[in-house]
């Protein structure tokens, strides 16, 4: 079978491989089989960060300055979009821990509470900074640039957040994180830093998160060890995967948030029998 015919789509993206290389059996599930997916306040509310981050930006492009973005209005706004697409009956889930001003976690009341300051953050950032938006040739910002590319044959998609001009004239990348905890790799920069080359033949020589808890830009670090090779590789890796029907679980401590983990085996999931585990050599 081919990629196409797996997973539905005839590309790659780097949210698939991670949750593929995260945990085979999740992506098999959530992705192949299209189980149910308890919804998520941290995915809501991430998503309202980022589309109210995007639509400050393309507002006031050229002119960050301003006094009469209502972060509170944005964050409602998307929230109320978001909540409503994700509520499939399912019971939320909330990350975070319990404390005593949020005793049931990071719910609706914590994400109403600390959507709107993430927000300000950008927008500070954005005022403050001296970083500014590079544009494409077609002399649109780049804002949540869509990326297409075939990399090693493989057929390679992605949204980029910002690419921008830092105060040094270098080209840096820039992807919204709305989690506690700072990503462990860079893998996630350096795929866009491949495809933006390729699209707009101009190679961003930096990468770095917008941490939108605290403000705080990470330290922008080069990505030149990210190369076309190595990304068309992992693609190619990820396409016989599900080529070969290879969906390996790992059980973690993950698995208690996992939007799936009623239908998983491995944690002996309630409707997991519904969901048998594939046997390598099956008819493909």
């Amino acid at each position: 079978m081919t990629l196409e015919q797996v997973t539905g789509k005839n590309y790659v993206s780097h949210s698939a491989l991670n949750t593929w290389l995260s945990c085979g059996w999740q992506f098999y599930l959530s992705r192949i089989q299209r189980v149910p997916e308890a919804p998520s306040y941290w995915l809501a509310g991430g998503k309202a960060v980022h589309e109210a981050t995007e639509n400050y930006d393309r507002l006031y492009h050229g002119q960050p300055n301003q006094d009469d973005f209502s972060e509170i209005a944005a964050f409602t706004h998307f929230w109320d979009a978001n909540y409503k697409d994700a509520d499939n009956g399912m019971l939320w889930r909330a990350g975070g821990r319990a404390t005593k001003a949020y005793p049931n976690k990071e719910d609706i009341a914590w994400w109403f509470d600390n959507g709107p300051k993430m927000i300000n953050f950008w927008t500070q950032f954005r005022q403050d900074s001296g970083f500014t938006m590079w544009d494409t040739p077609a002399g649109e910002p780049a804002i949540e640039t869509e990326l297409n590319q075939e990399v090693g044959g493989v057929p390679i998609r992605a949204f980029l957040d910002r690419l921008m001009v830092a105060p040094t004239g270098e080209l840096i990348i820039v992807d919204i994180k709305t989690s506690s905890k700072e990503p462990a790799s860079l893998t996630q920069l350096g795929i866009y830093a491949i495809l933006v080359e390729k699209t707009f033949g101009i190679r961003p020589t930096l990468g770095s998160y917008f941490m939108a808890r605290t403000g705080e830009l990470t330290q922008p670090q080069n990505l030149d060890r990210y190369t076309e090779a190595r990304l068309g590789s992992w693609a190619k890796g990820f396409e016989l995967a599900m080529e070969n029907k290879i969906f390996i679980p790992s059980v973690g401590f993950m698995c208690g948030t996992c939007s799936v983990n009623n239908a998983c085996y491995a944690v002996g999931g309630k409707d997991s029998h519904l969901y048998p585990e594939i046997q390598i050599g099956e008819n493909k």
